[in-house]
């Protein structure tokens, strides 16, 4: 843009300009300076400054602003990502707000963070007026077209979203492309699924495209379709590698699908990519547990703590899983600098639980929870059971009793602390009582399967597989004798003792009767007398029990 251009349109858009409001927010007063300079050169009067995080928050409760430039590196803790996540979580945003994440970061990591919080715009530092207004000049004109369809997504009113974008379309107006994109995800939310089909395949018949190719992803998982929405996604990682939010989708269908080690690769992957997103950490450290991988769920569940400070998705549940991790991975670290060094990290982590939520009752239960299960993982019986004696004061004096989203928590802390009996009443009587969420019920159901650590449940995996692999081969001793290996690991496991019980039936039949195979069966049945008629499991268990009553004369 030549200087005699751009002194034109700056004229012309003075006038435009005029009446709106603006914020910088920088750490260095002459960044703020400048900038300021900047947007009252184009003709923003009305331009307030901060150093903060915390100052912008403050400064947007106060007042409405139009244009937010905001530095990625402010003082006071904050960055520039935060803020815009703990604006956009507080409504404080008005739907037509230009917000402009400014930055002297190279780092990919910071850049792809930053990128994946949507700002409208993201400039480099340094950077020059004529830049500034050309990507304000484009917000504007943007911002002008679409305020009202903004304002209906802002608001949910889809009905009224969807006929606009329509309309736009049909007008062949210039934001074309964003109200393709934003119908998709107005159809899903409405689970107009037919409607997401026929405006994706209509794209996808004249080239392909990443929006188009994940919104058919979402269209698949959203009515359960994870295998479909899988190889969609497959598709789309293959033609578009840096479209980061597929996989998390994908990992999220292989999970659903019990595809657990595939879906920690997927994640993997995307951690490679763009680190520093504290869901995506969260997501990893599950997973990552629940494959028996401690080590990557360790390091997953650290930074998911270190990214939720500061920030709006700082909460109780991220310190109280790092506790219970650190729990289990403790005994692993070879180095006693190192674990000694692990165990503070959880204390002071339960620490910061006590301090920061202290007026939450549900949270000091969590807390005295955690410190019992933590302390029985070291082996320091007195401490766990203190622990255990204050939680369960607290519990008695919660109003309303024990809350039902903290029943598996309780339980789960009652069988480490040895006291098994209650911790089995308790968590069975939660999967047999019908008001129960059904994701509480799976909760309480996996953990009476399997009361064991991570590492055991991999071993037991593992070895499982094994066995599985050599029934299919018809050797069914060396399956049996994996399977009872596997249930060292996971005694109480369904699935495990079930494989056990099929495999020295199917030996029987080939080979006749045996005193000790038909003993390894009723001991396997006397092993899931936790299993309940609401069991996954159960219609197998009888199958299989009935088959053994009838052949082989046993009696329960």
């Amino acid at each position: 843009m030549d200087k005699a251009l751009f002194h034109r349109n700056a004229s012309q858009n003075s006038t435009i300009y005029a009446g709106l409001t603006a914020l910088v927010a920088d750490e260095f007063e002459n960044s703020r300076v400048s900038i300021r300079q900047m947007l009252q050169g184009l003709g923003v009067q009305n331009v307030d400054q901060t150093a903060s995080g915390k100052g912008v928050l403050e400064s947007c409760r106060a007042r409405r602003y139009d244009i937010i430039l905001c530095d990625f590196r402010l003082t006071g803790g904050k960055n520039g990502q935060q803020v815009l996540e703990e604006l956009r979580e507080l409504k404080l945003l008005k739907p037509t707000n230009i917000f402009i994440i400014v930055s002297a970061e190279t780092s990919r990591d910071v850049v792809m963070g930053i990128m994946e919080s949507q700002p409208d715009e993201y400039l480099s530092k340094p950077f020059t007026q004529a830049v500034l207004a050309r990507r304000l000049e484009r917000q504007f004109l943007q911002t002008q077209a679409l305020a009202k369809m903004k304002e209906n997504q802002a608001k949910g009113r889809y009905s009224q979203l969807i006929q606009a974008c329509i309309e736009h379309i049909q007008e062949e107006g210039r934001y074309t492309p964003w109200c393709k994109r934003t119908l998709v995800d107005a159809y899903l939310a409405t689970q107009q699924f037919d409607q997401v089909e026929q405006l994706c395949q209509a794209e996808l018949s004249v080239r392909d495209l990443d929006w188009a190719l994940l919104g058919l992803a979402k269209k698949e998982a959203a009515q359960g379709h994870n295998d479909a929405a899988i190889v969609i996604l497959e598709k789309l990682l293959r033609l578009f590698p840096q479209t980061i939010n597929a996989y998390d989708l994908m990992a999220k269908c292989l999970e659903d699908s019990g595809r657990l080690e595939e879906a920690q690769s997927v994640l993997d992957d995307a951690i490679k990519i763009s680190p520093r997103i504290h869901k995506r950490q969260k997501h990893m450290a599950t997973v990552s547990m629940a494959n028996g991988d401690t080590q990557s769920a360790l390091k997953a569940s650290q930074q998911t703590v270190r990214l939720g400070i500061n920030s709006i998705h700082e909460n109780p549940d991220d310190y109280i899983q790092l506790v219970d991790i650190v729990a289990e991975s403790a005994d692993s670290v070879e180095s006693s600098v190192d674990r000694k060094r692990l165990l503070n990290e959880a204390s002071q982590a339960l620490a910061i639980v006590g301090k920061r939520f202290a007026d939450d009752d549900s949270v000091k239960l969590r807390k005295s929870l955690a410190e019992s299960r933590f302390h029985a993982a070291q082996g320091q019986k007195k401490e766990a059971q203190n622990a255990l004696t204050n939680a369960k004061q607290i519990a008695a004096e919660m109003e309303g009793g024990l809350p039902p989203d903290l029943v598996v928590e309780y339980g789960k802390t009652l069988y480490n602390a040895g006291e098994h009996e209650q911790a089995e009443s308790i968590l069975a009587s939660l999967v047999n009582d019908q008001n129960s969420s059904a994701h509480l019920k799976q909760l309480a159901a996996d953990f009476l399967d399997e009361p064991v650590s991570s590492g055991a449940k991999a071993q037991a995996k593992a070895l499982n597989k094994d066995g599985l692999a050599s029934y299919a081969k018809k050797e069914y001793l060396e399956a049996i004798e994996q399977f009872k290996t596997a249930l060292n690991y996971s005694p109480r496991h369904p699935g495990l003792n079930l494989n056990l019980v099929q495999t020295c039936l199917k030996l029987m039949e080939a080979k006749g009767e045996e005193a000790y195979l038909v003993a390894e069966c009723v001991q396997a049945f006397q092993r899931l007398r936790h299993v309940s008629p609401a069991h996954k499991q159960h219609k197998r268990l009888i199958s299989l029990k009935e088959y053994l009553v009838k052949h082989y004369n046993v009696t329960f």
